[in-house]
This record gives structure tokens, C-alpha cells and sequence, in this order.
């Protein structure tokens, strides 16, 4: 069976264009909290997600140091 959404992708909640992948993540206890950013209207969104074996996760977000 394929999987119907193997990179978490969502729509967003605004002007419903999607789907749009998500940009980065955070996995943790068995499931993702996934942040989007839309390429229609540029809303930013996260939505959570339940972890699926075999799916493609989102890189960590990237964390800037401290000057």
C-alpha cells in the first residue's frame, strides 16, 4: 500500500493552498509537532501529527548560538 501523505505534508488553514510540506520538526513521545510556512500567503501554522514508521521527518529546527 502507498502511503498517502509520506512527508506529513498539510494545508493551510488560511487561504486552503497545499499541500505544503513542512519546513521543520520536532518528534517526541511518538509523534511530530510540524511547522509550515504557505507559499500562497506566507501564513505560518504547526499542526501535530501521530509518528508513522517509514515516513520522511522534517529536519529539527535550526537553532541559532548565542554571540
Amino acid at each position: 500500500m502507498t502511503d498517502p501523505n509520506p512527508l506529513y505534508a498539510d494545508a493551510c488553514p488560511r487561504c486552503l493552498a497545499g499541500p505544503t510540506a513542512p519546513t521543520n520538526g520536532i518528534t517526541a513521545r511518538g509523534s511530530l509537532t510540524a511547522a509550515y510556512r504557505c507559499r500562497a500567503c506566507r501564513h505560518i501554522w504547526t499542526c501535530t501529527w501521530a509518528v508513522v514508521p517509514g515516513r520522511v521527518l522534517p529536519p529539527p529546527p535550526a537553532l541559532e548560538e548565542a554571540a
